[in-house]
């Protein structure tokens, strides 16, 4: 059964088909979660969805377009961590983060996993660190976005070792390349990885979390392999451009939390590695403002420069 938005912004909304922004290549979370959601939104709101992929610059490219849109909600934007992080990593954005964005609802939380390459002669966390320690310079991760690369910084200086992050256009391609070889590791959600693991290309050392997830109940977690503390992932979210009136933002808000409460879409994400959880939209604006200000500070604290 598909619920319907009990909200109307306005009898016109929405009046036609809807743009769904991804900032990145197919492939990755954000574009899998889009294509996910979308025709379940299409059913929810009576008009076509349309997932548009606008990679390019980190995403910032992306967001860029939704931030410039036309303030109908007929375009939206289906970002994970690009949309928090990228303030802090650059230095020159062509949009404000806070006046020009203005966040919708959550689709899911993606807790990130430690995928290795099945070649890498390692079996959980611990080897991983060791062999770095033992070979420092030697291993290379992928980066399919600000928020894997960041999430192996963030490993890299906890741990005190060296690793070496190649970026990509996206995690589909960032897993492609640990499964092919031509990287060693990546630190992301797991969904991109799905098609690797029956062949046996990639293995998964642990979950970058406190608590196992129930899509992976046999990977331990980085607080069992003595590193507590330990946290990565990607909060999926849906934004439009700040313009946008309230009602609207509303609308989306509640016919987007109606999609995620159906039992088929839980279950797809979960399969995907996803917790969801309806959240208003004033919530979800407090988390995203704390975000970006949280993430500013470490990737300070990281001595990362930003990028011009």
């Amino acid at each position: 059964m598909v619920l319907t938005c009990t909200v109307p912004a306005h009898a016109q909304y929405p009046e036609r088909l809807i743009r769904a922004v991804v900032p990145f290549a197919t492939g990755g979370t954000n574009d899998i979660t889009a294509r996910m959601i979308a025709p379940h939104l299409a059913k929810t709101l009576g008009q076509q969805v349309v997932v548009e992929n606008r990679p390019g610059a980190a995403g910032n490219i992306g967001i860029e377009a939704v931030a410039k849109s036309a303030p109908d909600g007929h375009t939206i934007l289906f970002s994970a961590t690009a949309s928090t992080q990228n303030p802090a990593l650059f230095r020159n954005l062509r949009f404000d983060p806070l006046t020009d964005i203005q966040p919708v609802a959550a689709i899911a939380e993606y807790p990130y996993a430690i995928m290795v390459n099945h070649h890498l002669p390692v079996k959980n966390v611990r080897e991983l660190i060791a062999l770095a320690q033992k070979s420092p310079a030697t291993l290379n991760a992928s980066g399919g976005g600000i928020g894997t690369r960041l999430s192996v910084e963030l490993f890299r200086i906890r741990n005190n070792i060296r690793v070496e992050v190649i970026s990509y256009n996206g995690t589909g391609q960032a897993a492609l390349a640990v499964a092919t070889g031509e990287t060693q590791l990546a630190i992301m959600d797991p969904s991109p990885f799905q098609a690797y693991f029956a062949s046996g290309r990639v293995r998964m050392l642990a979950m970058v979390s406190e608590r196992r997830l129930p899509a992976y109940p046999d990977v331990p977690t980085t607080a069992e392999a003595g590193l507590p503390g330990q946290r990565a992932g990607a909060t999926a979210a849906v934004y439009v451009t700040a313009k946008t009136p309230f009602a609207i933002v509303q609308t989306l808000n509640t016919a987007i939390n109606n999609v995620i409460t159906l039992p088929e879409v839980k279950e797809l994400l979960r399969k995907q590695g996803g917790v969801s959880e309806p959240v208003s939209v004033n919530d979800l604006t407090q988390w995203y403002r704390r975000e970006i200000q949280t993430w500013k500070e470490i990737v300070a604290r990281a001595k990362i420069p930003p990028v011009d």
